[in-house]
């Protein structure tokens, strides 16, 4: 596991310092008659916002319900656009670079989450909760593959790892502060997951995210997926 932590770490400080590189690559092609120069491939950087809902999937134990609303997905991400097929209508691009996302599972009514001895207890508090939730912060190294289309339609698709920067509760009852408690919940160091993307350029765009493995450690939390879905920025 230091192993895999330090290779994680290290592609993300390589993936960092290529996406915050002031230089921009062009290639250029020479016509001899004219004497003028075409660009024919850019790499390209921006900055977006991933915004939008999660939640737990698959067979979850009593009091794992959580409020669709207050369920949130948000992720700040530095991405490089590396052109690999730029001839035709249809533009090829391999899109990477890092990202901090933020997972808040919010929980319904009075219900909050504790560990001990190595095992999650939802219980229900003796107080009326203005918010109760699970947050989960991780630093991720998304890679995709983007098609970009002459009507300007654009889908992209790849995979994406990360590992937990931290992990907290955060319990707030009525009339009261609220209280943050920070642990590691059973929570898996490494998760990765499947991510999609469709829009159309210079427009926000749909996104879907999908971890078929369930954060927490085996048999020391619920069995469940984890996905999200909103609009990118």
């Amino acid at each position: 596991m230091k192993t895999l932590k330090h290779f994680l770490t290290t592609a993300f400080v390589a993936a960092s310092v290529a996406t915050f590189a002031q230089t921009t690559t062009v290639t250029v092609t020479t016509d001899s008659t004219t004497n003028r120069y075409r660009a024919v491939q850019r790499v390209t950087s921006d900055f977006s916002i991933y915004v939008g809902f999660n939640n737990f999937g698959g067979s979850l134990p009593a009091g794992y319900d959580f409020r669709p609303i207050g369920s949130r997905f948000i992720a700040l991400a530095w991405q490089k656009r590396i052109p690999l097929i730029t001839n035709g209508s249809t533009k090829l691009r391999l899109v990477t670079g890092p990202e901090i996302a933020w997972n808040n599972f919010m929980f319904e009514g009075r219900n909050t989450l504790t560990e001990q001895n190595n095992q999650l207890i939802v219980e229900a508090a003796n107080v009326d909760l203005r918010k109760s939730k699970l947050v989960t912060t991780q630093l991720n190294l998304p890679v995709l593959l983007n098609l970009r289309f002459r009507s300007g339609f654009t889908v992209g698709a790849g995979a994406y790892i990360g590992m937990r920067l931290d992990s907290y509760t955060k319990v707030k009852p009525e009339g009261q502060s609220a209280v943050r408690t920070h642990g590691s919940f059973n929570l898996n160091p490494v998760r990765w997951g499947l991510t999609s993307e469709i829009g159309y350029r210079g427009s926000a765009k749909l996104f879907f995210r999908y971890e078929p493995n369930s954060p927490f450690r085996t048999g020391e939390g619920p069995d469940a997926s984890v996905w999200a879905v909103g609009l990118k920025l």
